[in-house]
């Protein structure tokens, strides 16, 4: 009995064993298709690609590490990426820009490889592809190398990366007697009464004989400067490796006494003091576009596109007893299209390779009519033989801007007196400080903004796709520079970097450089 009980439970055991070993594996599980990640690009061409964070990843990085730091890392970020893309360029290599998302690469013997980036915690990428072998990947930092490594590049000589920091020191400048004052104090006269006379000396008039001040009759004399001068600034935030805001602004100019006859003249605010005085015209052309002009604008908590073009004339009185400067300017001009900033930033963008077209332009700020007038004022706080500085203060009011600021400036090196001397005669206007002058200018200034077209858009057209509103509006704005300059007889060149703090609620800082040249006579 326990035979057979002991043999029925051996039988059941192997059946058992069996049934096991005949049952078929199951097969593993499949992800569904559409959790893979989209292959958005394939490249079968050497290219350098450059990677950048989409909408949701600038987001999440925004809330972790807050708008300053963010936009800090974008900033150094580009500025790396730039670098290496003059480097393509230079080589006359492919370059291509794109967000974070799969890519595929086919070598020329077919084989294929895809690179997913989605989840990266370094957004920013370069990805080096020369068409026979894997592309290779790296930061931002390291991309310059990495292309020079799988190109082949010829490293750059040190006669090529030399930079010229070699101090210079000034020549000594012997002070100068100065000239006798013309005018007593008029204030100290017995018998003054307030009438003023203001006799305006044209170049090449001669000057009639003193008036008898204490008589009860003030004259006071204004000289027109016999200087001719044009002059051509060029603004760019390239200079600065963004694309976004005020991202390009030209200003052709010109200076000439012959303007200062002009009947628009009587609207302007003249300088009741003996002064030197100023005219001058010019063109203003503005581009403004929002954060990204890769992608179509997402139309809230970011700047409009726009674009200004007008003619500014204005007027400038030099009291130098006093050390005043007197700025008053006419503007007149348009604002949206007919500006012409649409079809100038797509043609730029065209005629360079690397650059995409800019997206969203037909959202600007609709055609308006720009009226602005401007007054401003320096106040000289300290002379010195290498050293002005000055207090300033201006309003300016219209369908363009209306706002009013306050501000510090100051220029350091060898120059020609900032506020002219009056002069014993009038051949004393044409006299030159030097051949050569050089320094630097810098300064500070705080904005109170009442209005401002290109972010709300025009006073008599509201007809726009989108403009911000004037809760959205930051009202009081940080504007700095810093810049040098040099003029070596009739020529002139400046350099300089802006800065100007968020102008609207979610906006952010912004910086800019300048190019100015100028023709004198």
């Amino acid at each position: 009995m326990f035979r057979l009980c002991g043999f029925l439970a051996i039988m059941m055991l192997m059946t058992v064993l069996s049934c096991r070993r005949s049952r078929p594996p199951m097969p593993a599980p499949t992800l569904p298709v559409s959790a893979e990640v989209e292959i958005k690009n394939t490249f079968t061409d050497p290219v350098v690609a450059f990677i950048y964070p989409d909408n949701i990843l600038i987001d999440s990085l925004r809330k972790e590490m807050g708008n300053d730091r963010f936009y800090a890392l974008s900033d150094k970020q580009g500025a790396e990426f730039a670098k290496a893309r003059l480097l393509a360029e230079k080589h006359r290599l492919a370059t291509w820009s794109g967000m974070v998302g799969k890519y595929r690469f086919i070598t020329n013997d077919g084989a294929i490889v895809d690179i997913d980036l989605s989840q990266i915690k370094e957004p920013w990428k370069v990805i080096v592809f020369n068409g026979k072998d894997t592309p290779e990947i790296a930061s931002p930092e390291k991309a310059e190398n990495l292309l020079a490594q799988v190109f082949n590049l010829r490293p750059e000589s040190k006669r090529d990366k030399r930079t010229y920091s070699a101090k210079t020191s000034l020549p000594t400048v012997t002070a100068g007697k100065q000239p006798p004052a013309r005018y007593e104090a008029v204030d100290s006269l017995p018998g003054l009464k307030q009438t003023t006379i203001r006799l305006i000396f044209y170049p090449g008039q001669v000057q009639p004989p003193l008036r008898d001040e204490s008589a009860g009759i003030r004259v006071v004399n204004s000289y027109i400067s016999p200087g001719h001068r044009f002059w051509l600034e060029f603004d760019n935030d390239m200079f600065s490796n963004t694309d976004r805001y005020y991202t390009n602004g030209v200003v052709f100019g010109y200076t000439s006494p012959e303007l200062t006859s002009w009947r628009l003249n009587r609207l302007l605010i003249n300088h009741n003091r003996n002064s030197v005085v100023h005219s001058s015209i010019s063109l203003h052309h503005g581009m403004f576009t929002p954060l990204t002009t890769k992608e179509p604008p997402p139309l809230y908590n970011d700047r409009p596109y726009a674009s200004t073009l007008y003619l500014r004339y204005s007027q400038v009185s030099e009291d130098a007893l006093s050390g005043i400067r007197l700025t008053s300017a006419f503007e007149a001009g348009v604002i949206g299209d007919a500006a012409l900033g649409q079809l100038l930033q797509r043609s730029v963008h065209s005629t360079i390779p690397s650059n995409d077209e800019p997206l969203g332009w037909e959202t600007q700020i609709k055609n308006d009519l720009v009226l602005n007038y401007h007054i401003g004022v320096q106040k000289q706080l300290a002379k010195g033989r290498n050293t002005e500085v000055y207090a300033e203060g201006s309003a300016t009011a219209g369908t363009l801007h209306t706002k009013a600021s306050m501000g510090i400036n100051a220029v350091i090196g060898t120059f020609r007196a900032g506020l002219t001397p009056l002069p014993e005669e009038y051949n004393q206007l044409s006299e030159h400080a030097g051949l050569f002058q050089y320094g630097v200018r810098g300064g500070l200034e705080l904005r109170m903004v009442g209005y401002d077209a290109t972010l709300q858009g025009g006073l008599f057209n509201r007809d726009n796709i989108f403009a911000l509103k004037p809760d959205e509006i930051e009202r009081l704005v940080a504007a700095m520079q810093l810049g040098l300059f040099m003029n070596y007889r009739k020529f002139g060149i400046s350099i300089s970097q802006f800065y100007l703090s968020p102008e609207f609620k979610e906006g952010r800082q912004h910086f800019w450089g300048q190019i100015g040249l100028q023709y004198g006579w």
